[in-house]
């Protein structure tokens, strides 16, 4: 069951409110910028295979990356490792784009399906509100599933939960605080990320960047810088 017809309406007014499908259709790339506390958080992607990550903290860097065959990892220390096909990483990465802008959700591999409706705390404006949501869960073959909640006054996500089957620390809630439009369409720029082992919450302020001509090559492996032949002629 890929797509039941009860998910994909739910998903397609979705869509429309946000600014319409021709509108997403158009997006040739999109950067997202994402501000932590500590932290910065950096996705690039170039539709539809190519994909970036940059985490910048104040003690280390850590980019991942996709080139459209390959995933690659650069450390801090400049060292370079990759392997074919996607990375768990990767996959995220897409995973994350495509829940974000939901159309290619209505192609996918993925299996999307409406799980009925429930009343959900969340937030609007900044206001915690109780209010009734849509619940679909999208299960996508590599193992990752994510849950979105969506207001059913509003059609807009309001909650987004992933997780990975094997990974099972890699689970995260998002509440999306307040929205706003980006080259006309409309999206979450607030969010309070909710870690449920640790308890702790994480307020997050999200800028993107929409079709600013992100080149093919900005997503090579990058060239490895050579630390341990550095350190071999340093031992003697």
């Amino acid at each position: 069951m890929p797509l039941d017809e009860k998910a994909k309406a739910v998903i397609e007014d979705a869509i429309e409110v946000m600014g319409g499908e021709k509108r997403i259709l158009g997006m040739k790339d999109i950067t997202i910028s994402r501000r932590y506390a500590s932290f910065e958080d950096i996705i690039r992607h170039r539709m539809p295979d190519r994909i970036l990550r940059e985490s910048n903290f104040p003690w280390a860097s850590l980019s991942v990356g996709y080139d459209g065959s390959r995933s690659w990892v650069k450390a801090t220390d400049g060292s370079v490792s990759y392997e074919e096909g996607m990375s768990a990483a990767v996959q995220w990465l897409f995973h994350y784009v495509d829940t974000l802008l939901l159309l290619r959700l209505l192609t996918s591999e993925a299996s999307v399906e409406h799980l009925g409706g429930k009343s959900l705390v969340y937030f609007e404006e900044g206001e915690m509100v109780q209010k009734p949501v849509f619940l679909i869960r999208v299960t996508f073959p590599d193992g990752w599933v994510f849950r979105l909640y969506f207001a059913k006054d509003k059609f807009l996500p309001v909650k987004e939960e992933y997780r990975h089957t094997v990974h099972q620390s890699r689970y995260v809630e998002c509440y999306f605080n307040a929205h706003k439009r980006f080259k006309h369409i409309l999206l979450p720029q607030k969010i309070y990320e909710l870690n449920p082992f640790s308890r702790a919450i994480k307020r997050v302020r999200v800028n993107y960047e929409i079709n600013k001509g992100l080149h093919r090559r900005s997503f090579n492996i990058p060239a490895q810088v050579q630390v341990e032949e550095s350190q071999k002629k340093v031992g003697g």
